[in-house]
């Protein structure tokens, strides 16, 4: 029989959530059940231990399975590394929370996107699990506040629908920025069915399902995340500046944005109130074929970022009072997309004559930006090149993160979990610098993390002690100011 079909003198006696009721052989039981991940994608669940059994009208009676577990079966071993070292270094995360939050709400928040940082996303019912068994129930034990699925549903309903906390953290993250904010979007599976988000979008054909936008901002010189918003899946990037304007205040903020963020309207938002804009011009403007059909290559400078080194060639033309143009082209960038392309013009590949050389040669490595910014043209393309750190952290968002299936379809949950991803990646920012101190190549911060994870804590009579260390990682974590405490009082 269905959950649906189950009478309502029963369902009433559900003893907790993540339990499902089975009618078998005329009797109500009670089975715990969890979310995991199928091969598909898409997130199915799997049945647990029956805890019980409910008599219609009367009650539930549980057996040896609900109980929980006697004193010889608690756990004395806990995760520890991982997780102190994430939570000292990224402390300045938690005491921002703790400027716009209640102690316990900040607690409670810093904790989930700690527990989805160290271990990638798992399902809210999956998070209590990983929560006792790490050590931040010890750290936070004069906090009250739950991890399981029924107290993650309520944290993440109050952030997506009490938003006055929420924004005035996002607010206090771009008045102490260094202004130079880019802002893009990411496409992110939906795999529920009545998600009010979810619809297809421009990623259907690769996704294969309906999708929601996370739009995101990012400080390009600091690399912190500053502020999350969820919005439609149909939704284009141009469309959601209006709102993303109206939802926080910027000023002296100078934008860099993506072309998919192009237009007149959007301009004149991007640079209302004392802002600025970086874009690119699409190509299929008036303003793109203008620009490119009288470029005059007057001036060049030298660009180096990390081990990339170039000379570009520009030229400037103002279109109007506000907005000027730049014209930039890498001449490295060109000589090598030219030679490539000869090579497959002799190669005999499909697609590639001289005919199109002579057409596509003047557009190889070439860069046309528009901006309402007064700094001089090498600034301009040093500070567009920036934007990539957004891309970059989108990596981190897909692949290290895994936030690509979140399985959530009420609308508040969503823009609460989007703060909730938010959260993480400024502990991912933090964790970076603090990675950065070793100057060491060969270290990365998944090294880090794994090496962090070997240390335990081990309940020895009223203390936890610090068990399986190494000499050699205790002086590399010393390096980034991290010291693990040796013991602490049950």
């Amino acid at each position: 029989m269905s959950e649906s079909k189950i009478p309502e003198n029963v369902k009433q006696f559900r003893p907790e959530p993540c339990t499902e009721i089975k009618l078998i052989n005329g009797h109500y039981y009670v089975y715990r059940y969890r979310a995991v991940r199928l091969k598909s994608g898409r997130w199915g669940k799997k049945s647990g231990p029956c805890i019980g059994s409910i008599t219609p009208g009367v009650g539930f009676s549980p057996n040896k399975n609900y109980d929980g577990e006697s004193t010889a079966d608690s756990i004395t071993i806990l995760e520890y590394g991982q997780y102190a070292f994430i939570e000292d270094a990224a402390a300045s995360v938690k005491n921002d929370l703790e400027q716009c939050f209640p102690l316990e709400r900040a607690a409670q928040i810093f904790s989930y996107a700690v527990i989805l940082y160290a271990n990638g996303f798992v399902h809210e019912d999956q998070v209590q699990h990983l929560y006792e068994q790490s050590w931040l129930p010890v750290e936070y034990k004069g906090y009250t506040f739950k991890m399981g699925r029924t107290a993650l549903d309520t944290l993440l309903d109050d952030l997506g629908r009490k938003t006055t906390r929420v924004k005035a953290y996002e607010q206090q993250c771009i008045d102490s920025s260094l202004k130079k904010v880019a802002i893009d979007g990411h496409a992110i599976r939906s795999c529920s069915d009545e998600n009010d988000l979810g619809e297809a979008g421009y990623k259907f054909q690769k996704l294969g399902e309906d999708q929601v936008n996370l739009l995101m901002g990012y400080d390009v010189t600091s690399g912190k995340p500053l502020f999350a918003r969820m919005y439609r899946g149909s939704c284009s990037d141009k469309s959601t500046i209006p709102d993303l304007t109206e939802y926080l205040d910027y000023s002296g903020i100078e934008f860099i944005v993506d072309r998919g963020f192009y237009s007149p309207k959007n301009l004149d938002l991007l640079s209302s109130n004392g802002n600025s804009f970086i874009i690119p011009v699409p190509s299929n403007t008036d303003i793109f074929a203008d620009a490119m059909k009288d470029r005059k290559y007057t001036s060049s400078f030298y660009y180096s970022s990390g081990r990339k080194h170039a000379r570009i060639e520009f030229w400037m033309k103002k279109i109007s009072a506000r907005d000027k143009v730049y014209v930039f082209r890498d001449v490295d960038e060109n000589e090598k997309c030219r030679y490539n392309y000869q090579h497959c013009i002799e190669l005999g590949k499909t697609g590639y004559t001289p005919e199109g050389l002579k057409e596509a040669e003047d557009y190889f490595g070439v860069y046309v930006i528009q901006t309402s910014s007064k700094k001089k043209g090498e600034t301009i393309f040093s500070e567009y090149k920036r934007r990539w750190g957004i891309e970059t952290f989108y990596q981190f968002v897909k692949n290290r993160a895994d936030f690509n299936n979140l399985m959530l379809q009420d609308y508040y949950k969503e823009q609460g979990f989007a703060f909730i991803m938010l959260v993480a990646g400024q502990i991912h920012q933090q964790v970076i610098n603090a990675v950065k101190k070793l100057d060491d190549n060969t270290m990365s911060v998944s090294d880090v993390l794994l090496m962090a994870r070997f240390m335990k804590l081990e309940l020895r009579g009223s203390a936890w002690t610090l068990k399986n260390t190494r000499k050699r990682d205790l002086q590399i974590l010393k390096k980034m100011d991290f010291k693990p405490q040796q013991m602490i009082p049950a």
